[in-house]
């Protein structure tokens, strides 16, 4: 295989992700609402969801190193939900789940112990080595397993960037919030970098579908360093996340505190003097 042909392979550009980018893509450029900021955040999440598919990593995430595979569900779980969210209006979110059927969805989201179950239990669950597997050979599961990743993620998130200001957690709440998912995700890392079990049997002896195999393994990547570096991925950058998201509530509550003391700190105006 020449270079040329093997760079060429590591893309996938008939990939079926763009039948999502290319609705939101319209949808986005149709009705524009929200601030500029906000647009260019929600192209963002329609760029990283395409690469997460369309490189690379969505190549090599299929069947072939559990690294990608991490990288990508790190995208989709954490990153592309959070742009998402931070894209969102407040006037037109705040109408949008005042409709029925949405108020339910909203109340929902509103339930910060929901919201971090669904984060941390979606990566521990599609991390058990059967429900990995399926997930990886069939591309119906697969599906379902990408789809909920951003669904989760969205619910995550939903308390600390809910684009309706009131619903968000309190900031000393949200740091806890915070703080205890790292730890979850600390702890899934640190069993996934040192478990002798293979946590993904399907990266263990992946089908070479585009014959990319053995340059892979010349480059290093055996199965049991692929999952050291995956359980290294799934233990850093999150916690990394979480730690500048930390800063940010403590920023906005430092904001708060301020903005609060100087309202009760503010002179009141004398009364006008009446005379008889």
């Amino acid at each position: 295989m020449t270079s040329f042909v093997f760079h060429e392979s590591l893309w996938h550009w008939s990939s079926p992700v763009w039948l999502a980018v290319l609705p939101a893509l319209a949808a986005t450029f149709w009705w524009r609402s929200g601030s500029a900021v906000q647009t260019c955040f929600r192209l963002l999440a329609i760029a990283i969801l395409l690469l997460a598919f369309t490189s690379p990593i969505g190549v090599l995430a299929n069947g072939y190193l559990f690294s990608a595979h991490m990288v990508q569900h790190l995208l989709l779980l954490l990153v592309i939900p959070l742009f998402l969210l931070l894209s969102l209006p407040e006037e037109t979110t705040a109408a949008l789940l005042q409709r029925p059927g949405w108020n339910k969805i909203g109340h929902l989201l509103s339930i910060p112990m929901l919201g971090w179950c669904c984060g941390l239990g979606a990566m521990w669950f599609w991390h058990v080595p059967s429900f990995c597997s399926a997930a990886t050979e069939n591309s119906l599961v697969g599906l379902v397993r990408n789809t909920s990743f951003i669904v989760a993620g969205v619910a995550f998130w939903w308390p600390i960037f809910a684009p309706i200001k009131p619903v968000r957690l309190d900031p000393l709440l949200g740091i806890v919030y915070l703080f205890s998912a790292c730890l979850g995700c600390t702890l899934l890392g640190i069993y996934i970098t040192f478990t002798p079990i293979t946590v993904c049997p399907a990266f263990a002896n992946p089908a070479d579908r585009i014959g990319i195999l053995t340059a892979i393994y010349k480059a290093g990547f055996t199965p049991g360093i692929d999952q050291q570096l995956g359980g290294l991925l799934m233990w850093v950058p999150p916690c990394s996340l979480y730690i500048l998201v930390i800063i940010s509530v403590m920023c906005r509550w430092y904001t708060q505190a301020e903005a609060t003391s100087s309202s009760h700190s503010a002179p009141k105006s004398e009364m006008p003097e009446v005379t008889v």
